[in-house]
């Protein structure tokens, strides 16, 4: 029974490397190559500078904001406007950015004191929604940047986004921030959540109008305003946790939609203690299941089988000398460390790490599970001092 398992979890392995999120036997990058890749290199035009709404939901950001703005006022090629919408902070966030605007004589900006937050809506989304409000005051056509407060851009992002979703036609781009990945637990968990998220959400699936897949990165979206005009689209998702997968699905049946990583789109929030990543995962690992108990077990099941039934067998192979359970688990084994191999590269991991996936797994089962528990038993899953 175990042989035959091994085998059949090897086969499926074999189907995710080479089939999963690409048509098959064509040049598409596979999803775990980290191909589907933006980078910063404007193009000459003579076109007048793009006009782009910058909308950063912000609570209590006291530590990052700065960093964040800093980067942001030195973009260049662009005609930009800065929208903070203070999200009910309960630290300084409001001060210490009218303070880093007044210190930086920068005038392009507007600094929301949000509304208190209505029953059934999601903390992020209801502060989208009053920043995109404000900036739709204006009405002439313009681009609509969606920025967390922790972000930190190279000073060509914003140009080569416009660049790329005019050359494309496209009516959203997404880049994955590249994550802090210092800190022991980042280490361990930081590229095996991008592995996951990639293998969920194929980007080449992602990128293609004729594909149902729908996906985005919160830290960095850039859409056009007509979208939010023609629709409210907060409304549709106001009490989803997962603001940025379901505003990338309601953006995609209106067009084109575009996903990819980068090296030019820094995320300067730090994960020093598990519990940290514990939380900013669990708020939304039970709703990415759709809240579904038969979908959770489906799940847990599926990463047991796929993540840990490798190592263990390994191991007790070993004692108990099953040569051929030994092999099959080896390869299992083998074949996921080498296509975590990139994920760890684009981290700049020591190669060592691809070894330690079916941990991380491990660690994620139980943080899925810890989500179902506090959404079943009213605990509610905290981040940012507010309960989801």
């Amino acid at each position: 029974m175990i042989t035959y398992t091994l085998i059949i979890s090897i086969f499926f392995w074999l189907f995710l490397t080479f089939f999963w999120g690409r048509f098959p036997f064509s040049k598409e990058p596979f999803f775990w190559s980290n191909k589907v890749l933006f980078k910063s290199s404007p193009k000459k035009n003579r076109l007048p500078p793009a006009k782009i709404k910058i909308v950063i939901p912000a609570r209590n950001e006291e530590q990052n904001i700065c960093t964040t703005l800093s980067k942001l006022i030195s973009q260049v090629g662009v005609n930009y406007f800065i929208i903070i919408v203070d999200d009910n902070s309960t630290d300084s966030t409001s001060d210490i950015t009218k303070n880093f605007f007044k210190k930086n004589r920068f005038d392009n900006f507007k600094i929301i004191k949000g509304l208190k937050l209505p029953t059934n809506w999601s903390g992020k989304i209801w502060a989208m929604k009053q920043g995109v409000e404000f900036a739709l005051k204006d009405k002439e056509e313009f681009y609509l940047l969606f920025m967390d407060a922790d972000i930190s851009l190279e000073k060509n992002v914003l140009k080569c986004l416009v660049d790329k979703l005019n050359s494309e036609k496209l009516e959203m781009i997404s880049l994955m921030a590249k994550l802090n990945c210092k800190f022991f637990w980042e280490k361990i968990l930081i590229p095996s959540f991008i592995f996951f998220f990639q293998k969920l959400y194929p980007f080449n699936f992602v990128n293609k109008s004729s594909n149902y897949f729908a996906a985005a990165a919160g830290g960095c979206i850039l859409a056009r305003s007509k979208i939010f005009r023609q629709q409210d689209l907060f409304e549709e998702i106001k009490n989803k946790v997962i603001d940025d997968c379901n505003l990338a699905r309601l953006i995609k049946k209106k067009g084109k939609i575009w996903i990819g990583l980068t090296n030019c789109v820094i995320s300067e929030r730090k994960y020093k203690k598990l519990g940290e990543i514990w939380q900013m995962v669990s708020r939304t690992a039970f709703e990415q299941l759709n809240n579904s108990i038969t979908i959770l077990l489906l799940s847990l099941f599926g990463l047991m089988i796929l993540y840990l039934l490798f190592p263990l067998i390994l191991i007790i192979s070993i004692f108990n000398f099953e040569i051929l359970n030994f092999l099959l688990a080896l390869t299992g084994y083998s074949l996921i460390s080498v296509i975590y191999l990139p994920t760890i590269k684009f981290y700049n991991l020591s190669k060592l790490n691809a070894l330690i996936l079916p941990f991380s797994a491990l660690i994620y089962i139980f943080i899925t599970l810890n989500s179902a528990i506090n959404y079943y038993l009213g605990f509610g899953n905290v981040w940012k001092e507010r309960k989801y």
